[in-house]
């Protein structure tokens, strides 16, 4: 018998990330069957949202223990609920068995939300951004008419396509009804169980997350109107800023219009700035929920159907444009940030061109009046070794004096007038040699 196989020691996240990929399984689906979901938008102060499933479980008698993870699915007699834990919003999916009926199409689309108590739907905390229903039925022997379809949706417009290369049939006329719900109908002829809880979820995440792109479309708009003022006044500070580099880079008219284009120029990024750090999560989210959509589009492998627009054909022609709308206004910011940087770039830079002049100009001035006082410390100095010269001749005269007192034949006029070439060389070597010291130090 081996040895039990030791392993090294494991990444405290290293199950969390192999896990990562089971983090929100599609919900089995059965046939005929009413799926319903909603998507509740988290308000500030939701943080244990997994208490309404809490309170659910306790009226039946089952455990309420939080899931370890963002999901959890339970049976409640004949519904089965699946709760998520999403980044901005917590979504419910319901799903309960239909009757079966004797025909491909039922007469209505059904909802599963009549199987759950209504005061405990009611009391759902958030708010409401999404409700779908999605009838799940058989699908007859042929491909299904769009026209008689149309009756079960009242919007103008009917979608529809085979999915999952025509092993069902999905339609939507991606209106809201009076009960504010949107609905689906999918006709399955030959999904596999998999396929079937995958299909339903792609749909739903379609529906859901093309309405949390959308929640930057009217951000978008409020915030077109102020890039266009912003855009506007920095042209008008650019231009003042070449016509002040026509007038000279230095005087004190141009010193002043700087400080002022200065403060226009601060107030203007700080308001670009503004709007850049209010609107850049919701433009972000966006681009992430679009590219959701376009890749569960892609899952579905559509078919289309003759006469009917299928659902990306559909979401292409009506959503891409409202994104490419928030794209272009993400974009416009900063581009918008970056001018405003150049801009305050230019004028800094004149600033310290002008900056450097005065320096120049003063550095100059500066050498001047060092040169004069060296010319007049040199002036200084010829006269300070003069005056010491002067001085230390009368004192060479008076010990002169004494000595021709004591030696008759010495001339003190002659000792004086000799020593003053040597006291003057002496002094005059003196001085240099302190003044070459305190130039060293």
């Amino acid at each position: 018998m081996t040895d039990a196989i030791r392993l090294p020691a494991v990444h405290p996240l290293a199950r969390g990330l192999a896990d990562e990929v089971h983090a929100r399984p599609p919900v089995a689906i059965e046939r005929p069957s009413v799926i319903s979901a909603l998507a509740l938008l988290r308000r500030p102060g939701d943080d244990d949202d997994f208490a309404p499933m809490q309170t659910l479980l306790a009226r039946h008698g089952l455990p309420t223990a939080a899931p370890s993870g963002p999901h959890a699915v339970v049976q409640i007699d004949g519904l089965r609920v699946k709760w998520e834990r999403h980044s901005e919003f917590t979504s419910y999916t319901f799903v309960h068995a239909l009757a079966a009926e004797p025909r491909a199409a039922p007469a209505r689309l059904a909802t599963a939300l009549e199987a759950v108590p209504p005061d405990w739907l009611a009391a759902l905390p958030g708010q409401l951004i999404k409700a779908i229903d999605i009838t799940f039925v058989p699908a007859g022997d042929a491909a299904p008419a769009a026209e008689s379809l149309a009756t079960l949706f009242g919007g103008p417009t009917l979608v529809g396509c085979g999915v999952s290369d025509a092993a069902a049939w999905v339609f939507t006329d991606f209106q809201l009804g009076d009960d504010g719900r949107g609905r689906w109908l999918v006709l399955d002829a030959r999904l596999t169980r998999g396929q079937r809880a995958r299909v339903v979820q792609r749909l739903i995440e379609i529906d859901v997350y093309r309405v949390m792109a959308m929640l930057a479309f009217p951000v978008a708009r409020a915030f077109a109107a102020s890039l266009t003022d912003a855009e506007a006044r920095l042209s008008a500070i650019t231009a003042r800023i070449a016509q002040l580099g026509a007038g000279g880079i230095a005087s004190t008219a141009g010193e002043h219009d700087e400080r002022a284009l200065l403060d226009d120029l601060t107030r203007l990024a700080a308001d670009v700035e503004h709007g850049v750090a209010s609107s850049a999560f919701r433009f972000a989210a966006a681009r992430a929920y679009w590219q959701i959509v376009q890749t569960r589009m892609g899952e579905l492998r559509e078919t289309r159907l003759p006469g009917v627009p299928t659902i990306s054909e559909f979401l292409g022609r009506r959503l891409a444009p409202a994104m490419e709308t928030v794209i272009a206004t993400a974009r416009r910011q900063q581009e918008l940030s970056a001018r405003v940087a150049r801009a305050s770039e230019l004028l800094r830079t004149r600033v310290d061109i002008a900056r450097e002049e005065q320096n120049h100009r003063l550095l100059a001035a500066m050498e001047r009046r060092g040169k004069l006082s060296l010319r007049l410390q040199q002036t200084v100095e010829g006269l300070s070794v003069a005056a010491i010269t002067y001085y230390a001749a009368g004192l060479v005269g008076y010990l002169a004096k004494a000595l021709h007192a004591a030696w008759p034949t010495v001339n003190p006029d002659w000792v004086t007038a000799g020593s003053i070439p040597i006291l003057a060389l002496l002094i005059w070597r003196g001085v240099h040699r302190i003044r070459r010291e305190l130039a060293r130090d």
